[in-house]
């Protein structure tokens, strides 16, 4: 039996103003369950229908397909409310996205059904819900008629989807959709497992960079002080930031713009030749096109001979018409700030790649470099600002954010997301869990421990799996070889650029993308990574071509996504290059394989009815919360699991996967500090 589902929610206010409907906060409640033609109301202030428990479990017992749209929310409603349901799931959001090949549309269920012309959400509810009236107070009859239109145009939105998937252009999406409704169950149950925070941990680890923080930024504002005296600059804008590290602005921003930007003419959607100029050239460029910064000097005040606080001088040193009075008399003496020599450290970019269209760039890269070739104070600054930025993004990004999704047992609910991104990768919010730090340097994945007393964290992770995707993709004969013979491409990057492993990942990665410019040397490691996997280079150029010609781009999968205003450059490319390479590769890699190895291992899970829990996965890799004495079952289900991809993308989509794809498995008793298992 095919059923669809619609279940209305209370919820509570956010400190940011918006709400969270989230089944896991403890005062939300469920209001009312729409399920085909019938509407139940479980919690509600006028009419409570007792009965309907065993109702709703009654329709659910016999279904064996359950609709929704974004029917992850209503099936986590429903399981946390105490109902069962183990059968499949189709979400009509997911069907929307997967048709709509990567183009961002929105995919709310009002505008899918007006998009195909199939129904309207109108209804007197909007009036109660503009005023911020939470649904367990808003009349019974409203409610009702609005659930009712729910359900109703969610089957009308599954049989439109439907239709369209049986047209032959769709019919290779079908087993893609199939796949994603299978994985959309697995994170319903990570979600309602949740991840363990030690927050005992989370507050000492907060101390520990609260003090650090503290300490760079006493240290960056007497370095400040010394270049620019009272001149105030907020470091905070990468503007003002280039003023103390170049000791020069932009006379004229859209000059400027015209003359050093290399992003993508906005007006075409195209990318712009990136300006060559001559060493001397660009230094004659820059030089006409900048203003000299300044700094003041507050001189004693005449009257109390105290020092004061300079706000407000001309260019050429000289007071305005008011003077700025002294604070230390009380404004009975006045303050004179003649100018001084050049603020700053006076540098030169070095070349046009370190422009932004709006002045010099202060990026993370860009600070690196700098860093690098730096000397004395300027060093010690230089890498002192690197360091702040990073510890400061850590505190307000992933402490605070793991703080205030934290609820008070120590459990933390991210909300994973299959339809936000054009590729399919996964993501997530409150907090985002797909992007905390590797490493010692930020060690915030320490605070993950298990629930479990005695337990441990277990994670695998798929080994250089894009460069596998790409591989595979092009049948790169060269990129097999290595494969075969152990070698590991990141090391090999790290080598021939002179950095890290972890740093060379990303410029790996930037030529499997279609990146070509950076630096010099990262340059020359690009032709090389190019002319060494000739095949990959190759499948470039026919994603090109494909994207020209059909306006998409496709993957062995079924996985489409468009390209509707992609065209020939004249220097060979293409536009939106960079998405044409990228998109296949990711998305094969982190939206169909990934997805594959967790939905293996739910199942094993099952069948081995083990008391460990999934609780994450994170672009590549897999999380799991392991009971006391399952390390060892656990340990073989991830494994096998894993093994079992490319059976099943032959079973799924007939694909004969001729690379292997290795794995790498750790365990501890947090989510840092593991070690390798055997």
């Amino acid at each position: 039996m095919i059923t669809t589902v619609d279940v209305e929610t209370s919820w509570q206010k956010t400190d940011t103003g918006g709400y969270d409907p989230s089944p896991f906060h403890p005062d939300n409640i469920l209001v009312s369950v729409g399920i085909n033609d019938e509407y139940y109301f479980t919690n509600h202030s006028e009419r409570v229908d007792e009965g309907c428990y065993h109702k709703i479990q009654s329709i659910l017992d016999k279904t064996t397909l359950l609709i929704g749209h974004n029917i992850k929310f209503d099936l986590m409603w429903l399981l946390e409310s105490g109902f069962k349901y183990t059968g499949r799931v189709y979400d009509t959001m997911l069907g929307e996205y997967i048709l709509n090949r990567g183009i961002r549309k929105s995919l709310t269920l009002e505008m899918s059904c007006r998009r195909r012309k199939i129904g309207s959400k109108d209804s007197a509810i909007k009036e109660w819900t503009d005023r911020g009236i939470p649904f367990q107070d808003i009349p019974v009859d409203v409610v009702e008629e609005y659930g009712r239109i729910d359900v109703a145009i969610t089957r009308k939105l599954f049989d439109s989807q439907m239709d369209d998937l049986k047209m032959a252009k769709n019919k290779g999406l079908l087993m893609t959709l199939k796949m994603m409704n299978e994985f959309l169950v697995v994170l319903s149950d990570m979600e309602r497992n949740g991840i363990n925070i030690n927050l005992e941990e989370l507050h000492s680890v907060e101390k520990e960079y609260r003090a650090e923080f503290a300490y760079l930024k006493q240290k960056i504002d007497k370095i400040v002080y010394k270049q620019m005296g009272d001149t105030k600059i907020n470091l905070s804008s990468p503007e003002q930031l280039s003023w103390l590290i170049y000791s020069k602005k932009p006379k004229d921003k859209k000059e400027w713009a015209k003359i050093f930007n290399v992003g993508i003419d906005k007006s075409t959607g195209k990318n712009k030749r990136r300006p060559q100029y001559s060493r001397q050239q660009f230094r004659n460029l820059v030089s006409d096109n900048t203003e000299v910064i300044h700094r003041t000097v507050a001189q004693q005040c005449h009257t109390c001979k105290g020092k004061g606080v300079i706000k407000k001088v001309k260019k050429d040193g000289s007071p305005y018409k008011n003077y700025t009075k002294c604070p230390d008399c009380d404004g009975e003496g006045y303050l004179y700030t003649p100018m001084a020599k050049v603020a700053g450290f006076r540098q030169v970019p070095r070349s046009v790649y370190d422009i932004a269209e709006s002045g010099f760039r202060t990026d993370r890269i860009t600070l690196n470099k700098i860093a690098a070739e730096a000397e004395g104070e300027f060093k010690d600054f230089i890498d002192a600002i690197v360091r702040h930025n990073a510890v400061d993004t850590y505190l307000n990004t992933f402490v605070e954010g793991l703080k205030n999704f934290t609820n008070e047992k120590g459990f933390l609910h991210p909300k994973f997301m299959q339809s936000i991104t054009a590729t399919g990768r996964l993501s997530s919010r409150d907090p985002n869990f797909q992007n905390q730090p590797r490493g010692k340097t930020f060690p915030i994945r320490k605070v993950v421990t298990s629930r479990f007393e005695g337990g441990k964290i277990l994670e695998i992770d798929f080994a250089q799996l894009e460069f596998r995707t790409a591989v595979y993709l092009a049948q790169d004969k060269q990129g097999m070889e290595d494969i075969k013979n152990k070698i590991d491409v990141h090391q090999y990057t790290a080598d021939i650029i002179g950095v890290s492993r972890q740093d060379a990942k990303a410029h790996t990665f930037k030529p499997l993308y279609g990146g070509v410019t950076g630096t010099e040397d990262e340059k020359k490691y690009y032709t090389k990574f190019l002319e060494k996997y000739k095949d990959i280079k190759v499948w470039h150029d026919q994603l090109q071509s494909e994207a020209i010609r059909f306006k998409r781009v496709k993957l062995p999968t079924g996985r489409e996504y468009s390209f509707p205003y992609a065209e020939r450059t004249p220097w060979g490319g293409s536009t939106y290059g960079t998405q044409i390479k990228n998109y296949p590769v990711q998305g094969f890699a982190t939206a169909d394989i990934v997805p594959l190895a967790c939905i293996n291992i739910y199942k094993l899970m099952q069948e081995q009815k083990v008391k460990s829990l999934l609780v994450n996965t994170v672009h590549d890799s897999i999380v799991a919360d392991i009971y006391p004495g399952e390390e060892d079952v656990m340990s073989k289900i991830f494994k096998q699991g894993t093994a079992d991809v490319i059976p099943a993308l032959k079973e799924y989509y007939k694909i004969d996967f001729n690379v292997p794809l290795d794995t790498d498995l750790k365990i501890g008793y947090d989510w840092l500090n593991m070690k390798e298992v055997e």
